[in-house]
């Protein structure tokens, strides 16, 4: 009998510079907005019946947001385990063991972000790849943007195995386990933004070059500054307070697991064969500021920018400036000066310091959005509820001999695996009636619902998986390998909802949704390697292998441009076009290539080199004039 105890506690604190392009989506340009137009107005569209400088027919992509930020992290960690072991015969042996962590994420970020919208870029350039070396934007927003994050994550596992030797030859292992992580068990609001800045009367015509590659450059921002004017890129006297986004993540993800397995050895056989099962719930709820439109309360940044919402922010709310010389070491490219350092918390405590708008007037509130009574208090996001079970269970059978052919050593092995499993997913339906424009910011807008209502699915696949796998020992240093088998890949099981979710929070021109997809399958593969390794010298060689992988029903990400529900973009006056992303089953594909490996020791010395490459072909490459790829 034996008992194993130990307790494990890690701290580590970071600073984290962050040069960032969030998101890269791709479009189409009309020929007015390139660089050299002589078009004398340009107002870019989709109507066959407008001018061609007029019409979208130039694919290329852009950076929707680019930006920069200074984060500091304190990640705390305990990690916990005891194991008993008891063996009351020779025979016969027992192990529980149980595995504790919690780690706590506490992080605080302050930085910059620029929006762009496509169909508002002017004197565009584009290179061959439709990617846009440079181009400026009228009357851009500049956000200051400020973050306190908080996030617990927890993990316990408890299991149970058993081995008995049952005879010399034979012998029997059983398992069980049980399992369950948690995010924000607590329930606590995981993430508190800020959002400050200025734009629309006083917004520059900024634009973005890329001046080099990426590996060791970064995008510069031009013409930044309050109506351009660089030297007043972080003038506090006319920053207004803008958006604020309140987050509450909080999942869970049980897992129990059973598996019973046997193998009987004698001479130069061996058969292994058993069973498993594994039974795995997922659950995913959100809440935050979008589902009540909160997180527009104060938005417009402020009497500076000629707009009627948002209110000035007080210098007592900056905590200083931060110099972005040498921000990331050893790339190339100009960032604007400094970062404004505030804290995001400390904003928000002091729009709740103005008051109740409902029980008073308070200038710069945003009184056409919402019930907002003083605090950023979060709501459940319909849309985000996720209930996911999948149950899996399998049956397999090995057999392993050794045998000899013209007296070269030969090791054969060959397996069945059975596999099936069942999925249930449950979610929240809900379809968007309407988009509101913002009284505040003209970019933002609002999408309002009709009635939600539950949604589940089930379904089930099952498959069968052989595997062989033959070395053959030519020579003492030279040994062939042959392995053919099917994998088989599950897909996320939070990929796996059943219904599309609308944001209620978007932006004009930039209108987004994302489905899951409960019918998705696995991928299969069916692998075919062919090898040679060759042993010239101790601790030494050099391998080649040629493979061959047909894949069907592999996971892809698909985004396409479509209407929902028929609802009306008041920035268009047309049906809204959102851009839906979704994982769909892609087609079948066969991959094929060669890898090749080389290990060298210099004798004794301790002292060596490894290289490998691969050469990789494909029946279905990459289609550079499909966006949607």
């Amino acid at each position: 009998f034996g008992i194993l105890a130990d307790v494990i506690y890690t701290r580590r604190d970071t600073q984290t510079n962050n040069v960032f392009v969030h998101g890269f989506p791709g479009g189409y340009y009309a020929p007015c907005q390139l660089k050299g137009s002589t078009a004398v107005s340009c107002a870019p569209t989709n109507d066959a019946a407008a001018p061609a400088d007029q019409r979208k027919t130039i694919i290329g992509f852009f950076e929707q947001q680019y930006g920069a930020q200074q984060t500091y992290t304190k990640d705390e960690r305990v990690d916990g385990r005891i194991a008993l072991q008891w063996q009351p015969t020779d025979s016969l042996l027992f192990t529980l063991d149980d595995n504790y962590s919690e780690q706590t994420i506490n992080q605080e970020t302050f930085g910059f972000g620029i929006w762009f919208n496509q169909d508002g870029l002017r004197n565009v350039v584009l290179d061959e790849n439709g990617v846009p070396l440079d181009f400026t934007q009228a009357g851009s927003q500049t956000d200051f943007t400020a973050a306190v994050d908080s996030n617990l994550r927890r993990t316990n596992q408890t299991g149970l195995n058993i081995k008995w030797d049952a005879t010399d030859n034979f012998q029997i292992e059983a398992d069980g386990s049980y399992s369950k992580s948690w995010l924000n068990p607590d329930g606590r609001v995981n993430s508190r933004g800020a959002d400050i800045g200025y734009g629309f009367g006083i917004g520059p015509t900024l634009g973005i070059a890329i001046d080099g590659p990426s590996s060791k450059s970064f995008p510069t921002l031009h013409n930044y500054g309050v109506l351009g004017n660089a030297s007043r890129w972080a003038d506090t006297s006319v920053i207004g307070s803008h958006v604020t986004v309140n987050i509450a993540d909080k999942r869970t993800d049980e897992i129990w697991q059973a598996r019973l397995a046997g193998k009987w050895t004698q001479d130069d056989l061996e058969l292994s064969f058993g069973g498993s099962y594994l039974d795995d719930s997922f659950q995913f709820r959100n809440a935050n500021t979008f589902a009540n439109n909160f997180w527009q309360a104060y938005s417009g940044y402020g009497p500076a920018s000629g707009t009627p919402g948002g209110v000035a922010i007080p210098t007592s709310l900056y905590n200083g400036m931060v110099d972005t010389t040498n921000f990331i070491p050893g790339f190339d490219g100009a960032l604007p000066p400094v970062l404004i350092d505030f804290n995001a918390i400390d904003y928000q405590n002091y729009l709740t310091s103005l008051g109740n708008p409902q029980t008073k007037n308070i200038p710069g509130f945003n009184y056409s959005c919402c019930g907002f009574t003083g605090t950023f208090d979060v709501a459940n996001d319909a849309g985000a509820f996720r209930n996911i079970n999948e149950k899996t269970w399998a049956l397999f059978l090995k057999a392993k001999f050794q045998s000899e052919i013209a007296g070269m050593p030969l090791t054969f092995t060959a397996g069945l695996r059975q596999e099936g499993t069942r999925l249930r997913s449950t979610g929240i339906g809900r379809l968007p009636t309407s988009i509101t424009p913002s009284d505040t910011d003209p970019t933002l807008l609002t999408v309002n619902f009709g009635p939600s209502q539950e949604v589940t699915t089930k379904s089930k696949y099952s498959y069968l998986l052989p595997a062989v796998d033959v070395k053959l020992e030519v020579v003492r240093d030279l040994i062939v390998r042959f392995d053919a088998s099917r994998t088989l890949t599950r897909p996320q099981l939070g990929l796996l909802t059943p219904v599309l979710n609308v944001g209620s929070g978007q932006r004009v021109g930039a209108l987004t949704a994302n489905g899951g997809n409960p019918n998705l399958k696995p991928y299969l593969a069916d692998n075919y390697d062919l090898a040679a390794e060759w042993y010239y010298q101790t601790n030494s060689y050099l391998a080649v292998n040629f493979f061959l992988k047909n894949v069907s029903n592999f996971i892809v990400g698909g985004t396409q441009r479509q209407t929902i529900n028929d609802v009306i973009d008041p920035s268009t006056g047309q049906p809204a076009q959102f851009s839906v992303t979704q994982q769909v089953n892609g087609p079948k594909a066969t991959v094929r290539g060669v890898e090749l490996a080389l290990q060298h020791t210099f004798g004794e010395s301790g002292f060596g080199f490894v290289a490998n490459a691969t050469f990789v072909d494909t029946n279905k490459p990459y289609d550079p004039e499909n966006i949607l790829q």
